[in-house]
């Protein structure tokens, strides 16, 4: 009897296992992570890099004229009472204030100077600005003025070269033995933009014991005056 009721119980055991369904699986496929020539973002183009600033190399009056200290190569005149300046076209300094800046210290261009050239080219250095711009002020007459401390162009300048010359030869030798010289800059820029308006280059000589350099530029300061007038007031 117990025997019939075991063999009863597993035949109906297989019987239910033959009837059940068979499970499939329902996840995903696994994704290989070893996949080849996977999509890769292209890198940043690097910047691009600016154009180098064209160098200004030209120079004048056996190289005592440099055009690097202007900012630009301007096409310089030859004038009568400027050895060499250039105006921008259509330049009109009426109802304008010209500040005068402190001028640049002294750059000899010219070789074989001694501690006599430099001290007299410091001192110019510092007489000039104040005896130009008297002589500007005058000159304009209202028309334009010149300021010590502000206004909307500016006056620069810089020696680039002095001689301080013998007295003694001048006395003793003559025929321009001993001669003085000196040579400066001057620009004068719009005080915002720094746009160059003016740039000029001279020269004075003082060959007879009778002047000196302080006298030469006094005379060539109401010389440059009366010019600006002619040139640059409506």
């Amino acid at each position: 009897m117990r025997l019939s009721v075991t063999l009863a119980a597993l035949i109906s055991i297989a019987l239910v296992a033959q009837e059940s369904p068979k499970v499939e699986s329902v996840l995903p496929p696994v994704s290989n992570p070893t996949v080849s020539n996977p999509t890769v973002a292209p890198a940043p183009a690097p910047p691009a890099t600016p154009a180098p600033k064209p160098q200004i190399t030209e120079t004048l009056d056996k190289g005592l004229l440099q055009m690097a200290w202007f900012g630009e190569k301007v096409p310089f005149v030859k004038g009568e009472d400027i050895d060499f300046y250039w105006i921008k076209p259509g330049v009109d300094l009426t109802g304008h204030t010209i500040v005068f800046k402190n001028w640049d210290d002294v750059v000899m261009l010219e070789k074989h100077r001694d501690g006599k050239d430099n001290s007299k080219a410091t001192a110019l250095t510092d007489a000039m600005p104040s005896q130009i711009r008297g002589a500007m002020a005058g000159a304009f007459g209202g028309k334009a003025k010149v300021s010590r401390t502000e206004g909307d162009l500016e006056l620069i300048g810089r020696v680039v070269d002095c001689n301080a010359g013998s007295k003694a030869a001048k006395f003793m030798v003559g025929y321009g033995a001993g001669s003085a010289t000196l040579t400066w800059d001057m620009k004068v820029v719009d005080a915002k933009t720094h746009e160059l308006l003016m740039a000029v280059h001279h020269r004075v000589v003082s060959a007879t014991f009778m002047s000196n350099l302080e006298d030469k530029v006094e005379k060539w300061s109401d010389k440059f005056a009366r010019f600006l007038v002619q040139q640059t007031l409506k």
